[in-house]
């Protein structure tokens, strides 16, 4: 019997420490757990800062591209009546003044031909 008492006494010795230890590993498990749910925490908390961040960014870029878009179209419009202004310009130094050169020219052809007309008929009727 006294071998019993002792070999109980040895085995509830020996799961009194397998105890102690398994309470020694989850309090450092718990302790890890803790330390990842910290770093967890922070890190969401950090995305969540990047993420705000991006979006001002975006939002910046995108005021800043509107801009600058309305600034080229407003200075496509200035080019665009410039544009006109010289095209209506270049239109009248050379088709118009061509056509004018051209209705001198033939005025003076007319004008040759009639004289020329006039002075054949006044030589046959005998006028000099």
């Amino acid at each position: 019997m006294n071998e019993e008492i002792a070999e109980l006494k040895r085995r509830v010795t020996t799961l009194e420490q397998y105890r102690e230890k398994d309470k020694s590993e989850l309090h450092q498990l718990d302790k890890s757990l803790q330390v990842f749910i910290n770093e967890m925490k922070n890190i969401s908390d950090d995305l969540k800062t990047v993420v705000s961040n991006f979006k001002e960014a975006v939002v910046r870029s995108t005021n800043a591209t509107q801009k600058d878009l309305n600034i080229l179209k407003e200075q496509y419009k200035s080019l665009e009546k410039k544009f006109s202004v010289l095209d209506n310009k270049v239109e009248q130094e050379t088709v118009v003044a061509d056509a004018e050169k051209w209705k001198k020219i033939v005025s003076y052809v007319c004008t040759a031909i009639v004289g020329a007309i006039i002075t054949f008929l006044l030589t046959k009727i005998g006028i000099n």
